[in-house]
């Protein structure tokens, strides 16, 4: 498994572990948008091999590369499913470039989350987690 597929896989667990800590069952919902239609969306000027970690429909966890920006991936959840998010890293581009990881339900954009490659050329960016 290569650097950045390990970072986003990382930044995965770590964002679900953090919402499985966190979790009550307070009808204190600051998202009153509960639809299971989720649309993620990388956009930018970032060069490099990018790969995204995201929750699948059926609550699973899946690897894809980007291979152009913009990207989109759209996915109608399970009921069982509880919450989603996604990590997008990369490598191999140059100090500066930028993306923006959005993501969407229902049509309305509920998160946006800049980043910004580093020194070495990469960049990691994770979304907070989604909750149904």
């Amino acid at each position: 498994m290569n650097f950045s597929k390990k970072i986003i896989l990382f930044s995965l667990v770590l964002m679900n572990s953090f919402l499985l800590v966190s979790c009550d069952d307070d009808d204190d919902d600051v998202n009153p948008i509960k639809s299971r239609e989720i649309k993620f969306e990388v956009t930018g000027n970032f060069s490099g091999r990018m790969d995204a970690t995201f929750i699948t429909a059926s609550g699973g966890g899946t690897n894809e590369t980007i291979s152009a920006l913009p990207w989109t991936k759209s996915l109608t959840y399970s009921n069982t499913v509880q919450s989603t998010g996604i990590t997008v890293g990369g490598g191999g581009g140059t100090p500066g470039q930028t993306i923006i990881v959005k993501v969407f339900a229902g049509g309305n954009m509920v998160s946006q989350t800049p980043g910004t490659a580093n020194s070495a050329g990469i960049v990691v960016v994770a979304s907070p987690s989604y909750i149904f």
